[in-house]
C-alpha cells in the first residue's frame, strides 16, 4: 500500500499520508484504551463501594426457624376456598388461538386450579419441607431464611440458589443426593421470595445479595465453598465468584447468560448465516437459529421481564389478593420455561402439576408474589447491570457449566469464555429445562458432584 502511494502521490505526500495513517491509528488506539481505563475504573469504584457497604450491615445471630407455623389448615382451606369460588370456571371462555399466544389460556387455569382443590396434598408439601432443618437471620435489611444440613464437616459445603419465581422447593429433591454423598448443603431463600420477607428498603439487587450470601456463609464457618444456581442464582453465583474469588473454589451453573464483549456478537451474526460453524449441537442450533424466530420467541416470553422491572407493583396486588391470578403468571412461568421451545403442555409434562402447585401454594402462604418480582426492578435501575456485563470470573475459580435443551438461553463455550476464564466442565443433556433440578435432578447433581470430585480443591 505504501509503495502505491508513494508511486501515485510522490514521497513528500507519502509522508503526509503515513503520518495521518499513524495519527488516526494513535488516536483511536487512546480513545479505546481511555474508555477501557475508564470502565476498569468504574468497575473498582463500584465494587469496593458494593464491599463497604457490606462491611457496614448489622447481623443478629442464628436461630431455629418453623416453616410449618405457615402452612397450617387455614392456610390451605383459604386457598382451596377462593379457588372453589373463581368466576374464571364459568365466565371466560377459552379463544380461538391455538397454544398461548396471548399468555395462560382458561383451560390451564382452571386445570391448576381444579388440582389444587381435589389432589393437591398440602401435608406433603408440609412433610417434604420438614425433612431439612431451617433457620433464619439477619444480615444488613434482610430477615433471611435458609435451609442448612450439615452432613460431613470436611466435605466442601455446597451453596444451592434459586431464582424467580422458585423457592427452596426447587431443591427438594437434589439435597438429599447431596447429602447421601456426604456433602453439607445451603439453601437460602431469595429475598422478598417465600420464607424470607420482602426487604424494607430499596436497593436489594442481585448483586447486593450475592454478598449477603457470602457473609451467610462465612457466619456459617465456611470460608470456603462451592455455588450451584439457576435463574437469578447464575447471576448471583457467578458475581460471589466474582468478588469472592478467594471463597469460591468451584461454580457450577445452569444457566449461561453471556457478558457483554465481541463474542456474542460475532456468534449471533455468523451463526445467523452459517449456524453449523457456530452451534455444535442440535440444540443449540434448533433453539438459536433461525435467529429471527429466536428473537421473537425471547421478545415474547420475556415479557414478564419488562414489566417487573419497570412496574412490578401494579399488577402484582392482583396475585397477592388472588390465587387465579397467581397462576395465570407465576404458574404459567414455570410452565413454559420446561416446555421444549416454552410449548405449554410439554412444560406441564416435564415440570409436574404438583410441582407447579407446591410453588404456588408456597407464595400463596407466605404473599411474597409482590416482593419476589421487585429483584427485577433492583436489576435494571441500580448499578448491577453495569457490574454484571463486565465482571469475569477469574482463573483461581473452576467453572462448570450444565446444558438443558429447554433452558431459555444457550451459549456455546467460545461465549461462555467471555465470562469465565477456566470452564472445566461443559455438558449437555437430553431433557431438562430452566428449572432443571426438578425434571431432570439426576442430570443436575450427577454433573456438580462429578465437578467437584474433579475439578475442585480446597
Amino acid at each position: 500500500l505504501l509503495y502505491t502511494i508513494k508511486f501515485e502521490l510522490g514521497s513528500d505526500d507519502t509522508m503526509i499520508c503515513c503520518a495521518v495513517a499513524v495519527g488516526l491509528i494513535a488516536l483511536i488506539a487512546s480513545l479505546i484504551f481511555y474508555q477501557r481505563s475508564r470502565r476498569y475504573l468504574r468497575l473498582n469504584h463500584l465494587v469496593e463501594n458494593l464491599k463497604s457497604q457490606a462491611d457496614s450491615w448489622k447481623e443478629t445471630e442464628i436461630n431455629e426457624f418453623d416453616v410449618t407455623s405457615f402452612i397450617g389448615d387455614n392456610e390451605s382451606e383459604n386457598l382451596t376456598d377462593r379457588l372453589k369460588q373463581r368466576i374464571v370456571k364459568d365466565s371466560f371462555a377459552d379463544s380461538d388461538v391455538p397454544g398461548h399466544l396471548y399468555g395462560s389460556p382458561v383451560w390451564y387455569i382452571n386445570y391448576v386450579a381444579d388440582y389444587i382443590v381435589d389432589n393437591f396434598d398440602f401435608q406433603i408439601l408440609k412433610n417434604k419441607l420438614n425433612q431439612f432443618r431451617h433457620f433464619k437471620t439477619i444480615i444488613g435489611d434482610v430477615n433471611l431464611h435458609f435451609i442448612h444440613m450439615a452432613k460431613n464437616e470436611s466435605c466442601v459445603p455446597i451453596l444451592l440458589l434459586h431464582g424467580w419465581p422458585s423457592t427452596v422447593w426447587e431443591f427438594q429433591k437434589s439435597i438429599p443426593i447431596l447429602l447421601e454423598q456426604g456433602y453439607s448443603v445451603v439453601v437460602p431463600s431469595l429475598p422478598g421470595h417465600g420464607f424470607t420477607e420482602g426487604p424494607s428498603v430499596s436497593g436489594i439487587s442481585p448483586c447486593v445479595i450475592a454478598s449477603i450470601y457470602h457473609k451467610l456463609m462465612l457466619k456459617l464457618g465456611y470460608n470456603k465453598y462451592v455455588i450451584h444456581g439457576g435463574d437469578w442464582g447464575a447471576i448471583i453465583g457467578s458475581v460471589m465468584s466474582s468478588l469472592y474469588p478467594e471463597n469460591v473454589v468451584g461454580f457450577h451453573t445452569t444457566m449461561n447468560p453471556p457478558a457483554s464483549g465481541w463474542r456474542i456478537v460475532l456468534q449471533t451474526l455468523i451463526g445467523a448465516v452459517f449456524p453449523s460453524l457456530v452451534y455444535t449441537t442440535e440444540q443449540q442450533k434448533s433453539f438459536m437459529h433461525p435467529i429471527g424466530s429466536f428473537l421473537q420467541r425471547i421478545y415474547i416470553k420475556f415479557a414478564y421481564f419488562h414489566v417487573q422491572s419497570c412496574i412490578p407493583d401494579c399488577y402484582s396486588y392482583g396475585m397477592v389478593d388472588s390465587p387465579v391470578g397467581l397462576i395465570g403468571w407465576i404458574g404459567y412461568v414455570f410452565a413454559v420455561a420446561s416446555g421444549g421451545k416454552f410449548d405449554l403442555k410439554d412444560g406441564i409434562k416435564n415440570f409436574g402439576i404438583d410441582n407447579i402447585c407446591s410453588n404456588i401454594a408456597l407464595f400463596w402462604i407466605t404473599k411474597s408474589a409482590q416482593t419476589s418480582m421487585r429483584i427485577y426492578h433492583e436489576y435494571v435501575w441500580g448499578n448491577d447491570i453495569e457490574l454484571v456485563s463486565n465482571l469475569t470470573v477469574p482463573e483461581t475459580v473452576p467453572v462448570a457449566i450444565s446444558n438443558f435443551p429447554n433452558e431459555i438461553m444457550h451459549m456455546t463455550q467460545f461465549v461462555s469464555r467471555q465470562r469465565y476464564k477456566n470452564i472445566k466442565q461443559f455438558t449437555y443433556h437430553e431433557t431438562g429445562g430452566h428449572f432443571s433440578n426438578i425434571d431432570n435432578t439426576e442430570g443436575v447433581t450427577g454433573d456438580l458432584i462429578a465437578f467437584i470430585e474433579n475439578h475442585v480443591t480446597t
